[in-house]
Parts: C-alpha cells; structure tokens; sequence
C-alpha cells in the first residue's frame, strides 16, 4: 500500500514539472527590432544648368590719358561715365555638393562719357589757357568668363555663395567731340575736334557674392553683386577739326573700366537627377 502511495507522488511530480516547462514554451520570445535604414541622398553634383541675368551696372574709369603728337601730353581732369543695363546668358556644371562652375558671356549696352582736361595752348599769338570738355560714348562692352563658385551652405532652400572668373572683354567707343574754349576767344574757340572711336579685346576678371533660392528641384532665383574689371586700352585715336582739314590732335587710352553690377536672374538644372527623390538602402536583418 505503500509503495503505492509513494508511485503516485512520483507520478504527481512528474506531471506538474511537465506542466511548468510547456508554460514556460508559452512566453514568446522578444520580437528582434530592426536596424533603421541607411539613408542614401541622390547627390546634386554632375548636373548641367543654364542661366540668365539681368542687371545694372555704374562704371568708373581710373583716369583717361591723352598724346599730343609723340609725347603723352596729360590727363583728364575728369572722366565718368553714365550707368547702364546688361544683359548675361551661360552654361554651368555642378562639380560637387559646394563646388560649381559656369561659362558666361555679358553684354552691357551703352554708357555716355564726359571729360574734361585744361592746357596752356598758344592760339593767335596768345598763350592762352585752354579747356577742353570731351563728350563720347562707350557704345558697348562684351565680356566672356569662365567662373568657379562655392556655394557655402543651404538653410531653407536659401544659399549663399561667393565665386571668381577671369577672361576678356570687347570694348567698343564711340567718335569722341573735343570741344575747346579758351581765354583770349574768337578763333581758337573754334578749334574743335573729332577723335575716332577705339575697339578691340581687353584683359577682364571678375568678383562675385550672392544667393539663391530653389523654387523647385529645377528653377533656382539667383541675385548678387559682381565687380568686374576691363583692363586699360585705347579709347580714341588723333583728331581731325570738325570744319575738316589736317589731323591734330593725339589718340588716347582709358586707364581701365571698373563695373559694379547687381543683378537677379534664373538657372535651370537639365539633368533629371536633380529631381530624383532620396534612396533609401534596408539593411539586411540578422537574428542572433
């Protein structure tokens, strides 16, 4: 009877410890979380655009020097020219991220030119203090860069940048009128005279500042601020009187043009990979 009774513990304890263990199947085990996934952005570099500007422009010459025969004879006391438009068209390759690069060719319409410069002349027998006002006209500039940029960041789809070319410029003048006056008068108020045009390729390098804005993953606005600098070349050659007769008077040469041009314009991207969305790479699941 005994062992009866101690069968049935034994058996008793076998089945509540089998009990324990399938309950201890039951707790599922922790689900495993994934890695996040890998971000891969499509990368704006290896893109053409396009581009157009217009702009307004103030030029300043550093001083405008005259010959009188074989010998430079002086300097124009005064020299200014009126300010004007321009007209901008390139092409460009976005290189990397913050490195771009472009060809340009600019177009600047025309700006009048005053002078002025005074002289001792011997007229009628008379040293008489001469002045001489100078009317002409820069009739138009063309200029041809290769640029480079850094743009220095994008907050809110605005981005600043700051970027130099360098190149050539064609400038082109107008007849310039030498109008003299003198103390004594009569006669030699009369000696006025016309100075042939000079043109011809200079010379040219350009600073640039600005920002832009993506209107899209296309368009981009783009406003800035340029200086450019046309070194100095030949202005107008010898002058011949305005009733006509022999030719006087020397040629002279512009001690190079500075422009300061603001300007706003667009660029167009044309690569389609300017408009793909971000890629996003998932990483291979492992469970340990």
């Amino acid at each position: 009877m005994r062992s009866l009774k101690n069968l049935s513990l034994v058996a008793a304890a076998l089945m509540a410890s089998t009990a324990m263990v399938q309950a201890a199947d039951i707790i599922p085990e922790p689900p495993l979380e994934p890695l996040p996934p890998e971000v891969v952005p499509t990368p704006i570099a290896g893109g053409w655009y396009i581009r157009g500007d217009i702009g307004y422009s103030k030029l300043k010459s550093e001083g405008v020097t005259y010959f009188q025969g074989a010998a430079l004879s002086g300097s124009f006391e005064q020299a200014e020219y009126d300010s004007t438009w321009s007209l901008q068209g390139g092409i460009g390759y976005q290189i990397t991220d913050y490195l771009r690069a472009d060809a340009t060719l600019a177009y600047y319409g025309s700006a009048g030119f005053d002078g002025s410069s005074a002289t001792r002349a011997a007229c009628n027998g008379f040293a008489d203090t001469c002045d001489f006002n100078d009317d002409s006209e820069l009739e138009s500039a063309t200029i041809l860069l290769a640029n480079a940029y850094v743009d220095l960041g994008t907050v809110s789809g605005f981005t600043a940048y700051v970027g130099a070319g360098i190149g050539g410029a064609h400038v082109s003048y107008g007849d310039l009128l030498n109008d003299q006056t003198c103390d004594g008068g009569g006669a030699c108020d009369d000696n006025d005279f016309i100075h042939s045009g000079e043109d011809g390729w200079r010379f040219a390098w350009a600073l640039h500042a600005g920002g832009s804005y993506a209107v899209n993953c296309r368009t981009t606005v783009d406003a800035g601020y340029t200086f450019t600098r046309i070194e100095g070349g030949r202005m107008f050659g010898s002058g011949v009187p305005v009733g006509g007769g022999a030719a006087a008077g020397g040629y002279g040469f512009d001690g190079g043009i500075d422009i300061h041009t603001g300007r706003v314009g667009l660029r167009y991207a044309l690569s389609d990979a300017a408009c793909q969305a971000p890629v996003y790479e998932q990483p291979e699941i492992v469970y340990k």
